[in-house]
């Protein structure tokens, strides 16, 4: 059984600065992690294009945030009515999250329409009550189940008609692909195999960021589309 969800826990240090605290916890845990550098303000800008539209309040979920570079664009973009939870395994990003939160001139607007729980995604539960997902998980760094299962929650969780948006580094897999061992190889299709299968079947948008270390695509896909009758 998952530990129960934590969002009150107060961080007993004070913050390091963003990159650092990002490199330390990278090396110790890069499977989770998944990324040598916090997300760059281009990308965060484009995963956050998914928010920019014409809509009624959302409760938008985001998945992932490590210390917050997306976080503060969504901060910028969340509109009266909107509620952004935000969903980290990792208990040292998610306390410097939070305190960034209450103490960062980024979020005083909103900081009350926003948590910051500790904990894994299936956490969550099963109801469809959120009409954004938003993540940063390492996709290409999990086993090929962990990725269909992580699907299959994501559906679980949207609302009909709900928007995923997410980055992966630009042609990780194939890059990866010619120097690693078999059993990585194998890893790596079976990987690819399910995320291309997801795509070409609910992708509705593309965009390549080259202004980010390294460069990434964010990818948008409708998990569940609405019925047309």
């Amino acid at each position: 059984m998952n530990p129960p969800l934590s969002k009150n826990k107060k961080a007993s240090w004070a913050p390091l600065k963003e990159t650092r605290s990002f490199i330390k916890e990278v090396v110790g845990r890069f499977s989770t992690t998944g990324a040598i550098l916090p997300s760059s303000k281009y990308l965060a800008r484009a995963i956050c294009g998914t928010l920019r539209v014409e809509r009624a309040p959302w409760n938008i979920l985001e998945v992932g945030p490590g210390t917050g570079a997306i976080t503060r664009e969504i901060a910028k973009v969340l509109r009266p009515g909107d509620t952004l939870t935000a969903i980290e395994i990792n208990e040292s990003f998610a306390e410097h999250l939070r305190h960034e939160i209450q103490t960062k001139k980024e979020y005083a607007k909103t900081k009350d329409q926003i948590q910051v729980l500790v904990g894994k995604l299936e956490d969550l539960g099963g109801d469809a009550v959120y009409d954004c997902i938003i993540s940063g998980l390492p996709m290409n760094n999990f086993e090929g189940e962990i990725v269909k299962q992580i699907f299959s929650v994501f559906r679980s969780l949207m609302k009909p008609g709900a928007p995923l948006s997410y980055y992966e580094y630009f042609a990780i897999r194939n890059l990866k692909y010619p120097f690693v061992p078999q059993t990585e190889k194998k890893r790596l299709r079976e990987v690819s195999e399910i995320v291309d299968e997801e795509i070409k079947k609910y992708q509705v948008r593309a965009r390549k960021v080259w202004m980010n270390v390294p460069p990434a695509v964010v990818r948008t896909l409708v998990l569940n589309p609405v019925s047309r009758k």
